[in-house]
């Protein structure tokens, strides 16, 4: 049996024999798969007896049962949010110990975008796609400046492009842009102005990261990045899943959805078939760097760069990313990978 991991709404849906788009979507995954599941919240969790309250879903009856049962061996993580609640990552981290894999959950701590570039500086293969990036202080923000003349700085726990701001040199002094909300708020700074901005913006400095900004290729003189899903698949191996562009809009600087950026299926006006190839490859090469640390991550969303030059930069790695449709392909590619792992552990 695989345990499907939902929120807790849903697994009190399961439990009532309430329907719900999810459990429906894994009840006929579970069936062209030959797999029982069982549906459960992690507060459900019992470490001590290593026992769970869940809503079991037998393929040979059809029924969804609920019940106490031993917890799975393998369980896949459905939902969004990281764990914080301190007791729920301690009851995760025991049971891990004990040969209970856990795919795709995360502490909220764990995933901080600066551990993970770090990290990913110390893979040979890796890091030379990665921009210039730092905790943010003022001597370190001044100093890339003058390297690099352009920077963006974000929250080290920032998602959807919430509250990034780019900094850049002009010829009088800066110029530094608020993007929040889909809008973008431009603020003019003089010389000696730029330590007081700083002090009064970034409070405190350490809850940030500056990043160098590339140089990135246009389309239609807007800016574009990527959006590359990469997963481990049914045949246990990282592929890239999905594959999109994201050209800025209501917000020139940057191009994230939420921020009014939109997408675009089509990359064959944008970058050559080599380029897309480089993409691609640097794509899985992250995913299995970043599985070196992460061992139980298996869906990844990279935000990936290319620079005038044709030179490929991986922005960042995303956990987890968000999908629209509940019954998405990428769905099914994770399930389908917990039941190879299941049937060969």
């Amino acid at each position: 049996m695989i345990g499907i991991i939902v929120s807790s709404s849903i697994a009190r849906k399961a439990k009532s024999g309430q329907k719900h788009n999810v459990i429906q979507f894994y009840k006929k995954l579970a069936a062209n798969n030959k797999v029982d599941i069982c549906f459960y919240a992690v507060k459900d969790l019992k470490s001590s007896s290593q026992t769970v309250k869940a809503a079991v879903y037998s393929r040979g009856s059809g029924k969804l049962e609920t019940k106490q049962v031993a917890i799975p061996k393998v369980n896949l993580y459905r939902g969004y949010a990281y764990l914080v609640n301190k007791a729920s990552i301690r009851k995760i981290e025991e049971l891990r110990k004990k040969n209970i894999v856990f795919f795709n959950i995360l502490s909220n701590a764990e995933r901080g975008k600066l551990k993970i570039h770090n990290f990913l500086t110390t893979q040979r293969e890796i890091a030379p796609y990665l921009p210039d990036t730092e905790t943010l202080t003022y001597p370190k923000m001044v100093n890339m400046l003058e390297r690099y003349g352009k920077l963006y700085i974000k929250p080290k726990q920032s998602a959807k492009g919430k509250n990034i701001r780019v900094l850049e040199k002009t010829a009088g002094g800066y110029k530094l842009t608020h993007v929040n909300k889909a809008k973008e708020t431009v603020k003019t700074i003089k010389k000696n102005e730029l330590k007081s901005c700083f002090t009064s913006t970034f409070s405190p400095a350490h809850k940030y990261i500056v990043q160098q900004a590339i140089n990135s290729k246009t389309y239609k003189r807007k800016k574009f990045d990527f959006r590359v899903f990469t997963q481990k698949t049914k045949s246990g191996n990282w592929k890239v899943t999905g594959f999109y562009a994201r050209i800025a809009d209501k917000c020139p600087t940057v191009t994230n959805k939420d921020q009014g950026g939109h997408v675009k299926v089509n990359t064959k006006p944008l970058i050559s078939k080599l380029t897309k190839k480089e993409i691609k490859k640097a794509a899985v090469k992250a995913a299995k760097a970043v599985e070196q640390k992460y061992p139980e991550i298996i869906d990844l969303g990279l935000d990936i760069a290319v620079d005038q030059n044709e030179n490929v930069w991986l922005i960042e790695a995303n956990f987890r990313p968000y999908r629209s449709t509940v019954d998405s392909r990428q769905y099914r590619i994770l399930f389908e990978h917990a039941v190879w792992y299941y049937k060969n552990r």
